[in-house]
């Protein structure tokens, strides 16, 4: 469905383009459609619409169809004669009343075979020309459309791309000639609003098979018809030609429905007629439309030459390289709108976190006890082999660090943007005549780690959690690296209670390393309300530092999309990561956070945390 964003959108198309004052409505329906009365135009834009030519819709897809849609009916509300449009179906009406009246004067014997027969092909003549002409009227406000407002295209060609998508996927089967008309009349329509591009060439079967001695000609007069002609009424003239063309074909239909007359159906009755089905939309779009003082624009034309056979040619060759282009610069399109979208999101999002007040969501609380709880006995049994490991993430911590302060710089490469000076005599020999520099840069470092406490971390789960907070804590005090430990808990569905285990001024001290065991569990987990507050207290302390959020989680919690919000804000504007450890817990902490470790086997903490520290940048 549309957002409001989209909705203000539309609505400013419509007061931008309309010549008149025009009433955007957009209701739940499937139809589109607009109607004039009483010298005010009303456009009705159904949510649901697109989804009568195709099943699914990329999101910007659907803005952008939608869009289509609606220039579509500014277009015809500019360029259409709405009066040559009513007449034409007061006609159509009338030959279909004629044609039920005659076929019962011809079973009562009234009148004869040869008067029924040319009844009945006035009437097949009558009730195609309504669709010909919508067809050449839609191809030919919408090229009008195009020339007259350039920025309309893309939306206007992606619309009508995935009507013409949804006519092509029909089944197209030659041998099927039941009710032909309405099948030849189906592929004229197509070719008059899209052109015969190579897109249609495997759709279009009966025309080339059962018209294959007028199909150039009807092809030339659909291209005149779309791109040639000033107004409505030329534009009649066109479709008229174009079903004196399909003759043979109305008169095969006449034989049809003489058959069906015998069999005691009436004509309106025949369930695969064509205007019987669109019989609805076509009384909005010709019927409901009152005529009024201001006549329609000229509709605009690039080609202004009599089709000769070379021309004709060079037109459909042109049309099927545009269209090519097209699709690549409607894919741009929707890439352009899938970026502003996103920005648009981030903005609301930045204004959202940073001027929340998530103070108000949070209960800071001390530690209810300072010795370990029965799970941080179980934990202190391994304290040994957890300072080993501490130890050794310390080492790779610190040659990492090291590493990544040095400056660097590999010559003879073969490939590269420098060129290496003292190298230069190699272009001769193998060509390795660049070089590639990388600069060293120390950055220091502030971490946050925050712990989850809630019920589901009970037993094996907190017990890990314990010893690998304790080994993250001893390597951050052995470097000289400030950190705070938290925990935190759900306090029903609003609340998080949040408690400071190891604060950054304490941080250096030896013996708070023992508070971490006194962390017990209970509650439920609000995770993302837990991680913004982190998240903005952590921006405030770091100042020039490079930020590092710690989350120790099993990821069972509430608001994963905000988490992954927070994190790629964070990271844009504050240079703050956000990582997730799940240490024996489970695998749903890599859903829950893009950048993520799970540990099977906390022994493989050291090197598993150093790789995923590297692939982000120390």
């Amino acid at each position: 469905m549309l957002s409001q964003d989209e909705k203000r959108k539309l609505k400013k198309n419509a007061a931008l383009y309309a010549r008149m004052p025009v009433q955007l409505q957009i209701d739940t329906s499937n139809q589109h459609y607009s109607q004039i009365q009483n010298q005010k135009a009303l456009i009705i834009l159904g949510e649901q619409a697109p989804y009568r030519y195709l099943a699914n819709f990329h999101p910007q897809g659907y803005a952008m169809f939608m869009e289509g849609l609606e220039l579509h009916e500014l277009a015809s509300l500019l360029y259409t004669d709405f009066q040559v449009l009513s007449h034409v179906y007061q006609k159509a009406t009338e030959a279909l009343d004629m044609a039920n009246q005659s076929a019962k004067a011809y079973l009562n014997k009234e009148i004869k075979y040869r008067d029924l027969k040319d009844i009945l092909f006035h009437y097949v003549y009558q009730t195609n020309l309504p669709l010909v002409l919508k067809a050449i009227e839609e191809g030919a406000v919408e090229n009008a459309m195009g020339i007259e407002y350039p920025e309309t295209w893309n939306a206007l060609m992606y619309a009508r791309q995935a009507i013409i998508l949804a006519f092509m996927k029909e089944n197209h089967n030659h041998h099927d000639t039941s009710f032909l008309m309405d099948k030849i009349i189906k592929e004229i329509m197509a070719i008059c609003t899209y052109g015969y591009r190579f897109k249609l060439n495997d759709s279009i079967v009966y025309l080339p098979r059962y018209l294959h001695q007028h199909f150039t000609e009807i092809r030339k007069l659909a291209i005149k018809g779309r791109l040639q002609t000033h107004n409505t009424t030329e534009r009649l003239e066109i479709a008229q030609m174009i079903l004196q063309l399909c003759s043979p074909i109305m008169e095969e239909t006449v034989k049809e429905i003489i058959d069906t007359i015998q069999n005691g159906s009436k004509i309106s009755g025949i369930s695969n007629s064509l205007f019987s089905q669109m019989s609805s939309e076509i009384a909005v779009q010709f019927q409901n439309n009152t005529s009024n003082d201001t006549q329609p624009q000229e509709t605009p034309t690039k080609y202004k030459m009599n089709l000769s056979d070379e021309e004709f040619q060079r037109i459909e060759s042109l049309e099927n390289e545009a269209e090519k282009t097209n699709n690549h610069q409607i894919l741009q399109d929707i890439h352009r709108r899938e970026e502003k979208q996103r920005k648009q999101s981030e903005k609301r999002l930045q204004t959202q976190t940073y001027q929340s007040t998530i103070e108000q969501s949070i209960v800071l609380s001390p530690l209810e006890r300072t010795t370990p709880t029965q799970y941080g006995i179980i934990a202190l049994r391994s304290q040994h082999e957890s300072i080993v490991r501490s130890n050794k993430l310390a080492r790779l911590f610190k040659r990492e660090r090291m590493y990544a302060s040095k400056s660097r710089t590999k010559h003879r490469l073969e490939y590269g943007r420098h060129l290496d000076q003292q190298n230069l005599y190699r272009a001769t020999l193998d060509g390795r005549v660049f070089k590639e520099h990388k600069q060293g840069q120390k950055k220091d470092l502030c971490v946050y780690i925050l712990v989850d406490t809630s019920e589901s971390m009970s037993g094996e789960k907190i017990i890990n959690t314990m010893k690998g907070c304790f080994e993250l804590a001893r390597v951050l005090q052995t470097l000289k690296i400030p950190f705070c430990i938290s925990s935190h808990k759900a306090l029903g569905q609003t609340k998080v209670q949040l408690s400071e285990i190891i604060s950054f001024q304490d941080c250096q001290k030896r013996y708070m390393l023992d508070r971490i065991f006194a962390m017990h569990t209970s509650g439920g987990t609000h995770e993302d309300i837990a991680l913004e507050y982190v998240l903005k207290k952590l921006a405030e302390y770091k100042r020039q530092r490079k930020g590092f959020v710690f989350v120790l989680s099993d990821g069972d919690t509430h608001g994963v999309e905000h988490i992954h919000e927070l994190t790629h804000l964070y990271k844009k504007d504050k240079n703050i990561d956000v990582i997730g450890i799940g240490i024996q817990t489970a695998p749903l902490i890599t859903k829950t956070y893009p950048n993520s470790l799970f540990i099977e086997d906390i022994q493989t903490l050291p090197d598993m945390l150093i790789n995923k520290l590297k692939e982000i940048a120390i």
